[in-house]
């Protein structure tokens, strides 16, 4: 209501009080006014088609690429209006009202066209004519057709102004026709939902009013330099800021006010997100100290367990079978203890290193069986497999087995001994080799056959709980092979 309140008054004032307000201006005057107002409007058809051409490589809004470069072709048009106007130099072909009148018409058809057109050009739909390129070229095709028909060709068009009479019926005509087709877009307008906001919305309907309003000063104006004509320009560069306004929306503000807010929304969730990192580095801390803990008692209890054992043990001094069979299960437990404490120290808590694993075990049966005044060697070729915790107890029971009864029982008669102890892993199949060249395995030893745990038992769990096969020799020396697969077992964590 404002902007047709705006520009109703104007007409009122000069239609009530002609007296006051119409007056015919001087050429030298009016002509600085015009080309002002004129170069103003070009100035703003050229702006349109830079905001809807040079950001279309990024927004792919077709809606605003069309009325870009639609009003490329109006504002050329129209600075050959401005050329051509009674009073400045000669426009190639001697300058009129007529001339500068006729380009004044296919300025205003094309500007309403192009309106109506875009009214079923959507932003974000693609079609098959939506090339730049191409309507660059039908828009410099459009306005090299207009040049050759006014300048050139001018017999061709009807006659818009009658120097000295005025308009001309087909001048008014063509006024009345581009006011119907603008009132027409003005009402479909209306009802269109792919505006981006309602702010847009409100500027092309507004420039549609002032347009409206501009062609029907120029319908009704008798001199080329009266008030009315002052009117005319004026509503037309409102009209153009208008529509300046409504496509920067589109092309610039619109997208750029989403990229604030999505800014914006992306700084909250990495805020959130920093908050949830703090929190899940303080369930992370709060969990590693509780597998710690866990860790912890677990070695404590197996501890715990051995001690038991240790002190029922001593109530019975003289029992060298009871005293073996503890002794025994106290290096199967701390077997057990050794594999937690390696979990925890590599941070892992299904694998461990197979090397450091085998040489703890060895300094702790070494511990346990110190061969007094015998020098044994134990070398390794261990390389740097890991092994999860199901085979890695297994292993580590069978190696104490092998390594205890080595010290205890491989190298009577002599000070020297030496054993080899060798692991590898290929195509997901673990070697483990063990060897002395002590005394060996008596002439009538069969594993199967054996009662006590030792060699039978290393049997039955490397054949049954890992999955592998066992070969055992005894003639020169002691010698053990197993093969296992290491993916007998999956990671559980």
């Amino acid at each position: 209501m404002g902007v047709l309140a705006f520009c109703l008054l104007p007409l009122l004032l000069v239609g009530t009080f002609p007296d006051y307000f119409y007056r015919e201006y001087g050429i030298g005057y009016f002509l600085v006014f015009h080309n002002v107002t004129e170069i103003f409007s070009v100035i703003v058809s050229f702006s349109i088609f830079g905001l809807g051409y040079y950001s279309y490589t990024q927004s792919r809004n077709v809606h605003t690429l069309f009325l870009g470069i639609g009003f490329l072709a109006v504002g050329m048009i129209d600075f050959m209006h401005t050329l051509s106007y009674a009073g400045m130099p000669d426009f190639i072909t001697p300058n009129s009202g007529n001339k500068s009148t006729q380009f004044w018409i296919f300025s205003r058809i094309i500007t309403a066209l192009v309106l109506l057109l875009a009214i079923y050009i959507k932003p974000n739909e693609r079609y098959q004519w939506g090339n730049a390129n191409l309507l660059m070229f039908l828009a410099m095709l459009l306005v090299g057709i207009v040049f050759l028909l006014v300048v050139y060709l001018n017999h061709w068009i009807p006659r818009t102004y009658e120097h000295g009479k005025g308009l001309t019926p087909f001048k008014k005509n063509a006024e009345y026709a581009i006011i119907a087709i603008l009132f027409i877009s003005l009402l479909i307008y209306r009802k269109v939902g792919f505006y981006t906001s309602k702010r847009q919305l409100q500027y092309y309907l507004s420039a549609f009013i002032v347009c409206i309003f501009s062609e029907l000063v120029f319908a009704v104006y008798t001199s080329v330099f009266d008030v009315y004509n002052v009117l005319g320009h004026i509503y037309k560069i409102g009209a153009f800021y208008l529509i300046y306004k409504a496509v920067f929306i589109a092309a610039i503000n619109d997208p750029y006010d989403k990229l604030i807010q999505t800014n914006k929304l992306l700084s909250k969730e990495i805020e959130e997100n920093r908050t949830y990192a703090e929190m899940i580095k303080k369930s992370l801390r709060e969990k590693e100290n509780l597998i710690g803990e866990i860790f912890h008692r677990t070695k404590n209890s197996l501890q715990l367990v051995r001690s038991i054992l240790m002190i029922q043990a001593s109530e019975f001094p003289e029992n060298k079978n009871i005293q073996s069979i503890v002794e025994d299960t106290s290096i199967k437990i701390q077997t057990m203890s050794l594999v937690h404490d390696h979990l925890y120290a590599n941070k892992d808590l299904s694998e461990i290193k197979v090397s450091e694993y085998l040489l703890s075990l060895a300094d702790m049966i070494h511990q346990s069986f110190p061969p007094e005044g015998k020098d044994i060697q134990v070398h390794f070729q261990v390389g740097e497999g890991t092994l999860l915790l199901d085979t890695a107890v297994p292993l580590g029971l069978i190696f104490t087995e092998l390594l205890s009864n080595s010290f205890k029982y491989a190298f009577p008669k002599t000070d020297v001994g030496s054993i080899h102890v060798g692991f590898s892993i290929e195509d997901n199949i673990c070697h483990f080799e063990y060897s002395d060249n002590g005394v060996g395995l008596p002439n009538e030893f069969n594993s199967t056959q054996q009662k006590k745990l030792g060699l039978s038992l290393a049997k039955i769990i490397a054949e049954k709980q890992m999955g592998g096969t066992l070969s055992i020799e005894g003639t020169q020396g002691f010698q053990m092979k197993l093969d296992f697969p290491s993916n007998l077992y999956k990671r559980r964590v």
